[in-house]
């Protein structure tokens, strides 16, 4: 007997849950959007994009959001538009009672600043990601500049990695050095600190100008980087803090095992 009470008592639960959630369900086809909540969630660290701004994007494509059915609103849609914008990286809609959409939205965070031959300036995040320059916003991060041509058009590719790079000439392929160069000296704390700005010469080849003093310092490629920034560590800790920032005019690095300064003239 008492076993078939507890049967009873969960079949009448379940039947409870099963009404419940349909009128919940029904509640939520039923009601309208009042009010559309938007949350930019690193908006402190980027300002690429504004809540406005957004808001004009979704009326340009027809997304009609307030005063409308909930069940009538594209959701799916609305994270993929937002998607299809090269600054974000994260775009979450959902509906909650009474009657407010919410859009969470996260922005790509650039590493790099890149101006290229043709002076098209673009930046990238540590994913390889392209993020289109704004008026709204210019973050302080590394530089690089000289000559630099991609293999993509900037307006069309969302990712330098969409491309098959390894069997490009080096007069394209050398948007793909920048990145591993950049991502070397961003994931160290010194060089991170060290180096403001990296130039690409006319021979493909990397120039590094530092925060700190007025030399010019020859990378080379981007083989071997650790040996060469461990030798060249060494020279700013060992060389320079006792004979001066200001000696040379030039440092190479691009030779194996060797350091050769030029004095200035």
């Amino acid at each position: 007997m008492r076993r078939i009470k507890n049967i009873v008592f969960i079949v009448a639960i379940s039947a409870y849950l099963v009404i419940v959630i349909g009128f919940i369900s029904d509640k939520e086809k039923l009601q309208h959007v009042s009010t559309v909540k938007i949350r930019i969630a690193d908006s402190i660290q980027n300002e690429f994009v504004h809540v406005a701004e957004i808001r004009k994007f979704l009326d340009r494509q027809k997304f009609y959001l307030s005063g409308v059915n909930s069940n009538s609103i594209d959701l799916e849609g609305i994270e993929k538009s937002l998607m299809s914008r090269q600054i974000i990286s994260k775009a979450e809609a959902y509906i909650t009672e009474p009657g407010i959409l919410h859009l969470d939205v996260r922005q790509k965070s650039p590493f790099v600043r890149i101006y290229n031959r043709l002076g098209q300036g673009y930046y990238l995040d540590n994913k390889g990601n392209i993020i289109p320059l704004s008026p709204n916003f210019s973050p302080y991060v590394l530089f690089v500049n000289g000559n630099i041509a991609e293999p993509f058009r900037l307006n069309q590719t969302l990712n330098i990695f969409s491309i098959k790079h390894d069997s490009l000439p080096a007069s394209q392929k050398t948007i793909y050095d920048v990145y591993r160069l950049v991502t070397f000296i961003h994931n160290d704390k010194f060089w991170n600190s060290q180096i403001e700005q990296v130039y690409v010469n006319s021979r493909y080849e990397f120039e590094l100008i530092p925060r700190v003093g007025s030399q010019v310092i020859e990378l080379g490629g981007v083989d071997n980087l650790q040996e060469k920034f461990d030798n060249l560590k060494l020279l700013y800790l060992k060389g320079f803090n006792k004979i001066g920032w200001n000696q040379y005019q030039r440092i190479s690095l691009k030779y194996k095992n060797q350091v050769v300064c030029t004095k200035n003239q």
